[in-house]
């Protein structure tokens, strides 16, 4: 075919990038399959796609828009002709003969919103897909990072690995006694699956997912030296199990035992490190609202749970032991007189050890709970307390400790009533 100042020849000249929509169309005209009528037929689509497109990113009014939208165009038809075809020029060229032109630039574009409407992560997300979010996605992958087929294809197959992994989490929930509409809690399917693996391998442990207490006693048991896996037990639980599932369960148990089982049994692992703690394998645990929760603090956090009396939640309580810690005093819930002037004598005299109070905390608080007491400590409690225990204001003075230690009444755990008036 000679190259002649037509119509038609500045069709096909215009995709010298050679994508594969012009190797089919390329290979359709001179295989005979596309003919004069039908090319211009495309042309004039491909017109009206241009516009179509270049409104729905910003505005057909300008060209570089335009020049834009028909590089956008060209990507999708390429991406879902690749597709259809598997690479087979002849099947290309036969579909872009058979269907509307537009037809196969959307075929395109649903193939890109199918793929940004599947999880990027096992993070599980129950929002729908916003037009917003799907507009950028399409933009950013017709246009700035387009996506050829073979990255396509590969990013499919991970988003529906991600896809099934989030699927069998909920068959295990539900399996395990958590209904689906309970379900939408879970964050991410993979901790749910890693304490489903927890608890299966633990031979006798009842098969639900575990409360934070029920979590502490299977971490005690998975860390025993003699516990193994029991295949039994993994067959019966999948007795009625669909195969993808069967094979998930497998693949996850294998991955349990590899890598979860040993961090669980590292030294110096806890449940509430598990739980909490800075770890790059999260487990779930199921919200209870029937569980004690200082049974929890007992378990995981016994020094704190006696030192606080378990009314950890207590703002006062908190205030008596980070005092009575930051001034070297032992620590503990309630503050008598005699120790409220002597926590002021010592601040007045060296001021407060505030690294023991954070030391404390690390070495004996639940792992959940760290980082907001080194904050109430650090920003609030510590502040506030060196103003009003000081005694360096010749304008207000406090000689007698009479006005620390009504601070102390009225921010600690005092048992002494205050004087009246």
């Amino acid at each position: 075919m000679t190259e002649r100042a037509t119509p038609n020849a500045t069709a096909l000249a215009t995709f010298d990038g050679r994508p594969f929509f012009d190797k089919a169309l390329r290979y359709g005209v001179a295989q005979g399959l596309i003919t004069p009528a039908r090319l211009q037929s495309i042309q004039e689509d491909f017109a009206k796609g241009i516009v179509q497109i270049a409104n729905f990113f910003g505005t057909a009014h300008l060209r570089p828009e335009l020049e834009l939208a028909l590089r956008r165009m060209v990507n999708l038809i390429s991406l879902y002709l690749e597709d259809l075809s598997g690479g087979d020029l002849q099947i290309a060229a036969a579909s872009l003969r058979d269907k509307t032109f537009l037809s196969h630039s959307k075929g395109g574009s649903d193939m890109l919103k199918r793929l940004h409407a599947m999880p990027d992560s096992t993070v599980i997300i129950s929002d729908p897909v916003s037009s917003e979010s799907q507009r950028a996605y399409l933009d950013e992958k017709t246009a700035a990072n387009t996506i050829a087929l073979v990255e396509y294809l590969a990013e499919l197959a991970s988003r529906q690995q991600h896809q099934s992994a989030i699927d069998f989490s909920f068959w295990l929930a539900k399996k395990m006694g958590v209904p689906r509409d309970e379900a939408s809690n879970i964050d991410d399917a993979d901790s749910l699956i890693r304490s489903a693996m927890l608890v299966i391998f633990v031979d006798k442990a009842e098969l639900k997912l575990p409360t934070r207490t029920a979590f502490v006693q299977l971490v005690k048991n998975a860390r025993n030296a003699k516990a193994k896996p029991h295949e039994e037990r993994l067959k019966g639980f999948l007795k009625d199990a669909p195969a993808d599932f069967q094979r998930l369960a497998r693949q996850a148990m294998d991955r349990f035992i590899e890598k979860d089982l040993p961090q669980i049994r590292a030294p110096g692992s806890t449940a509430d490190k598990l739980l909490y703690g800075e770890t790059s394998q999260s487990f779930f645990v199921s919200e209870n609202l029937d569980e004690d929760v200082r049974e929890y603090d007992r378990l995981v956090a016994k020094e704190w749970d006696r030192v606080t009396r378990g009314d950890a939640d207590d703002p006062a309580v908190l205030a008596t032991v980070f005092l009575f810690v930051a001034t070297g005093l032992p620590a503990k819930a309630t503050m008598l007189l005699k120790e409220a002037k002597e926590v002021i004598r010592i601040f007045r005299t060296v001021g407060f050890d505030s690294q023991a109070v954070i030391d404390f905390i690390d070495q004996h608080a639940p792992e959940a709970i760290r980082e907001d007491l080194r904050t109430s400590w650090e920003s609030d409690l510590k502040n506030e307390a060196e103003e009003q225990l000081a005694d360096s204001d010749p304008n207000w003075p406090d000689a007698y400790m009479e006005r620390a230690v009504e601070y102390l009444r009225k921010t600690c755990c005092a048992t002494w009533k205050g004087h009246r008036r």
